[in-house]
């Protein structure tokens, strides 16, 4: 019973902090230019992040390695929603999420207000768009944030890697930046048929919900498939790691 109160709490905090950043972007964004106002989109969310949102729902974060601060193509596997937060309070970067969030009410709004570049994977004309909006973005300096798995699941490594972002990365010398992100328990994992608000509740009804990220070094070749397989590896040997030292089988 407390669990659910809790998570019905932070749910309604949620909501308000996503409802005040909203209105603070739509009504100043009018005073700044489209450029400004996606790097105001990136700052802001950033803060939100690390000064309201994770405190308010009990999100503690370890991170493991050195967070970039150069532009970057940043590689995670996927366990939930939840991962392109945890990863864009430390760096200023386009996530690429699916079509899917676009819709949600709100959030859908504000994901695109802070730069979020949405891509319908089973379309080749949207991910063409995508990957041409990702090299623009690249080439005027910000880094981008991907989950090359492109569905989350709660297997204990990673599962097929898309090599589209990869070849990219390849084509345009861009650095890779592999990063592990993984979840004390394994119910914090959205998959199946859960929904946004029953799991947002079963998540975050606990009262602290750890998560552990590594940042690796960066890599550079003109080879996608050292890129992808190489990033691949050194994912896989550190969630085996993490879940070793928190027992999760």
């Amino acid at each position: 019973m407390l669990h659910k109160f809790l998570g019905v709490t932070r749910f309604l905090l949620f909501l308000i902090i996503i409802f005040l950043f909203f209105s603070y972007l739509f009504l100043t964004n009018f005073f700044y230019s489209k450029e400004k106002q996606i790097k105001r989109g990136l700052t802001t969310r950033r803060f939100v992040i690390n000064h309201f949102l994770n405190k308010v729902i009990g999100v503690k974060i370890t991170v493991n390695g050195t967070i970039p601060n150069e532009r970057c193509i940043l590689m995670a596997n996927h366990r939930t929603y939840y991962d392109a937060v945890a990863v864009l309070k430390d760096v200023l970067a386009f996530p690429i999420g699916k079509i899917e969030v676009q819709s949600w009410p709100l959030i859908g709004y504000i994901a695109s207000l802070t730069g979020v570049l949405f891509v319908d994977r089973s379309s080749k004309e949207s991910r063409s768009r995508t990957i041409d909006a990702m090299k623009q973005k690249l080439n005027q300096g910000y880094s981008i944030f991907n989950t090359p798995e492109g569905t989350t699941h709660d297997e204990p490594t990673t599962i097929f890697f898309h090599p589209g972002t990869f070849a990219t990365a390849a084509k345009l010398n861009v650095p890779v930046v592999p990063i592990a992100i993984e979840y004390k328990f394994k119910e914090d994992a959205w998959i199946g048929d859960d929904t946004f608000i029953r799991h947002f509740i079963q998540c975050f009804g606990k009262l602290k919900t750890e998560i552990q990220i590594t940042y690796f070094e960066p890599i550079i070749s003109n080879d996608a498939d050292y890129l992808l397989n190489t990033t691949k590896s050194l994912i896989d040997t550190e969630l085996s790691r993490i879940r070793k030292e928190w027992n999760l089988n």
